[in-house]
């Protein structure tokens, strides 16, 4: 399966265009038809016995001022695809504040696949986090987290996947075929594998590989001990030693309110990564 229709969703900024440029030529080399979906963030409602009519009016003053700023944004997001060369189609929506997941899973599950571009670096904002949480849990849909560091550099060619013989792993090897079929190189990781049929297998890693061997695919299974380091650690560690361009994984293996509360190795990969990352759930 191809991805033919892609979802871009990014947080409204001044610079969004460049963000959502890094995806156009992804969409371009698939032939695919691209959305761009750009979330502005509606003020807080006012709180009703405090302030009275003037809270309300200023209210609707930055509502107004959001929306027409969401406007402009689609305007030039617009004007910079029709240069492009790729089908395309551009939304802009205010979001009630922590509901943005809601407005993504509604429009990802119309996608093959959807892509969350970071407006800047550092810690994922609350759209952000939103926007990750509702493509993921919500959609039924595999998604690409886009570090803006890594914007406007190939994709693909040099693929590690995070293989833990875990169903969210399956579901994202999976998902990630047309990236697999297409790599120059594929490396399937164990991190801290245990031998056995109940756990990674009697050669941890070697039965995922023989099934993508079969589809043709240039993969090599390797393991590597965490040795009192994180996962997440181990995993961009082994990323970057393999000069790979994206890292295929599972994405939360516990319930949301259980990787909030306690976190976990996707949420560390989104906080660190530099890299792309393929998630499925």
């Amino acid at each position: 399966m191809a991805f033919k229709t892609i979802l871009a969703v990014a947080e409204y900024s001044k610079d969004v265009k460049a963000a959502i440029k890094a995806v156009s030529g992804l969409a371009r080399a698939a032939d695919a038809h691209l959305s761009v979906l750009l979330v502005g963030e509606a003020p807080s409602l006012p709180f009703y016995g405090y302030g009275g009519a003037g809270y309300t009016r200023v209210w609707i003053e930055e509502s107004e001022e959001r929306a027409e700023g969401l406007k402009a944004a689609r305007d030039d997001v617009e004007a910079m695809l029709s240069a492009e060369g790729v089908s395309f189609d551009v939304r802009a929506h205010q979001a009630i504040v922590a509901r943005e997941d809601n407005l993504v899973a509604r429009h990802a599950i119309y996608a093959d696949l959807t892509v969350i571009l970071r407006s800047g670096e550092g810690d994922l904002t609350s759209v952000e986090q939103q926007a990750i949480d509702g493509a993921v849990f919500d959609s039924g849909r595999p998604v690409l987290y886009m570090p803006r560091p890594f914007a406007g550099r190939e994709i693909g060619r040099r693929v590690l996947v995070a293989w833990n013989s875990r169903a969210e792993a399956a579901e994202a090897v999976s998902d990630a075929m047309p990236f697999l079929t297409a790599a120059e190189k594929v490396t399937l990781l164990t991190v801290d594998p245990v031998s056995g049929p109940e756990d990674h297998g009697e050669q941890p890693g070697a039965d995922m590989a023989l099934v993508l061997a079969r589809h043709g695919i240039n993969v090599e299974a390797r393991t590597a001990q965490s040795d009192g380091r994180l996962v997440s650690e181990v995993i961009l560690d082994e990323a970057k030693a393999l000069d790979a361009d994206l890292v295929v994984m599972g994405a939360y293996g516990h319930s949301r309110v259980r990787e909030t509360i306690l976190g976990g190795t996707t949420s560390e990969m989104l906080e660190n990564s530099k890299l792309p990352l393929f998630l499925a759930h």
